[in-house]
């Protein structure tokens, strides 16, 4: 009987831990601007993001010449239409203590000129710039952070520049990653069936 309840124990306490880690946010700007295949200028009806200090655009898969990830879907021209680049804010996130993954996929404003730059930040856990040429192409930046403390923060795209033709971003995902190594949970398992068997055997 003990052991059944350790092993109950045990389960409950693997879906606890489980529980804690996954993703926290994401976001591939598909259902953004209507119908499939849809692009809008100057955008500001996102679903998980506001914009400020500027526009952006939503771009749909071949439109105006452009790729987004993968080739399919949508995604955002992080310069608008009004030559004055906005600053894209995600909603703001509950995150726990603990160590998370950001990842987004950006490429060159794939239209030529001079080289975009932007910012990334999230609260005090991450600000970089990035600077990419008209022809880079889509790729996956990953960027690992710890907090230490549970907060309330917002993911931050702030692109420089004002030429309407800004870098391209796609594919936001934000997880928490700190999840109990197996070994660590398995020695956790064998020390509950180790005690109730000891209680058993002392019981005797």
């Amino acid at each position: 009987m003990i052991t059944k309840h350790l092993v109950s124990f045990f389960a409950a306490t693997l879906i606890s831990l489980g529980a804690n880690a996954g993703i926290i946010f994401e976001d591939d700007f598909d259902t953004e601007a209507g119908a499939a295949g849809v692009s809008s200028l100057n955008y500001t009806s996102f679903n998980n993001w506001t914009v400020s200090d500027g526009t952006v655009d939503v771009v749909a898969n071949g439109g105006w010449g452009i790729s987004c990830a993968g080739g399919s879907g949508k995604c955002v021209d992080l310069d608008g239409s009004t030559s004055n680049a906005g600053v894209l804010t995600s909603s703001l996130l509950s995150l726990s203590a603990g160590t998370y993954s950001l990842s987004f996929d950006i490429s060159g404003n794939q239209r030529g000129g001079a080289a975009d730059r932007f910012t990334l930040a999230l609260g005090g856990f991450l600000n970089e710039a990035f600077e990419l040429s008209s022809t880079a192409p889509w790729q996956t930046v990953t960027r690992s952070f710890t907090i230490l403390n549970d907060s309330a923060n917002s993911i931050i795209f702030n692109h420089v520049g004002g030429d309407n033709i800004g870098i391209m971003l796609d594919n936001i995902s934000l997880s928490k990653t700190d999840v109990p190594a197996p070994g660590t949970l398995a020695l956790f398992g064998l020390g509950l069936i180790g005690l109730g068997f000891a209680r058993r055997n002392a019981r005797k």
